[in-house]
């Protein structure tokens, strides 16, 4: 009976060592990238399989992290997830997702889960409501973790996320610039923080201009398709429509549309979305967005997660796009990233090539 290939025997074929083999499967130390793909080559033709599970026995942690969002069906957090697992798999790690509903006890149960399966760190999209005493259980615990796109106010806690102030000013500067004066900020859950700064920012671009703040119509809702149609048929029950309407995501706006179309409204007022998804320029009229790139910043959730995880640092994930849009900080676990505007036909502007 032929014998089973050990990690010697794939170090050997390869001309490594036996610890820069271990280091190339666990993602640790630094090695070439000429040196990895020789490693897995002499896996792939020795045959070689690793027993991740044997590894956690011995190192009491896998290199599976744990991924926890609120929402695994948003086309927002769909790209963020393709960003994160691209670059962890890049660092030789494995990605377990899990989705909580945007609910914080169901999010307790699912991250006690995640580390009883001994994951070596966790990346969260907080659910709403979750509290600092959370957060702080996992820091006690040592696992490596990082926050994305929610910040938890007073959690001691590394973060990623957008610039949610500078995208709000974003969004109702260029709305004033198109003459509006009166303004509706559609759906999200009333306390979330990000809706909140996004607001903030508006209401600061238009005292600037001399626009009552109180003229911006507060209309929280869920996050979606879903939340976006109620939202607007809340609006157009009361009367007047406002002349530009700042939604919190690009799906909150699909759903927004949907209800002006059926009062044929459509037309009738100014729209930009947030987030800018891939559907968003496909959209008609092709939506105006503030792009938060979401693939980037899950890149950028990686690196500040494996900075934890990896001696060193592990590989560097920082491109030119994700360097320019990195904003200074005098926290580095703190990371900030600067939205743009992508302006199509939903604002009131004609398309631009």
């Amino acid at each position: 009976m032929p014998r089973d290939i050990t990690l010697k025997d794939v170090a050997a074929h390869a001309g490594v060592s036996r610890t820069t083999a271990s280091n190339v499967i666990t993602g640790s130390g630094r090695v070439s990238t000429e040196t990895r793909e020789r490693v897995h080559r002499s896996m792939r033709e020795l045959g070689y399989v690793y027993n991740r599970g044997a590894a956690s026995l011995r190192t009491l942690r896998t290199s599976t992290v744990g991924v926890v969002v609120t929402n695994i069906a948003s086309p927002f957090f769909g790209e963020l997830l393709v960003g994160l697992e691209a670059a962890l798999t890049d660092a030789g790690f494995l990605s377990l997702v899990v989705a909580t509903a945007d609910d914080a006890g169901r999010q307790e149960a699912l991250v006690a889960e995640l580390r009883e399966q001994r994951v070596a760190g966790l990346a969260i999209v907080p659910a709403t409501g979750t509290s600092p005493a959370f957060l702080d259980g996992i820091r006690e615990a040592r696992i490596p973790h990082v926050l994305m796109t929610r910040f938890v106010e007073g959690a001691d806690a590394p973060y990623v996320g957008p610039d949610d102030v500078a995208g709000g000013r974003l969004a109702a500067g260029h709305l004033l610039e198109h003459g509006a004066r009166t303004f509706a900020y559609v759906g999200g859950p009333a306390q979330m923080r990000s809706r909140a700064q996004r607001i903030e920012g508006m209401r600061s671009a238009l005292t600037e201009h001399g626009v009552p703040p109180s003229s911006v119509v507060d209309l929280p809702s869920p996050s979606t398709g879903q939340g976006g149609l109620w939202a607007g048929e809340r609006l157009l029950e009361r009367g007047g429509l406002p002349e530009a309407i700042v939604c919190h995501s690009d799906s909150v706006a699909f759903g927004l549309y949907r209800a002006l179309r059926m009062r044929r409204r459509a037309g009738d007022v100014r729209v930009i979305g947030y987030d800018d998804v891939s559907t968003a320029a496909l959209w008609e009229p092709p939506l105006t967005s503030v792009a938060t790139h979401p693939e980037l910043l899950g890149r950028a959730a990686a690196q500040q997660l494996v900075e934890q995880l990896v001696e060193g640092g592990g590989p560097s994930f920082t491109d030119d796009r994700l360097a320019a849009l990195a904003l200074p900080g005098e926290d580095e676990r703190h990371r900030l990233y600067r939205p743009e505007l992508r302006i199509r036909r939903s604002c009131g502007c004609p398309d631009l090539p």
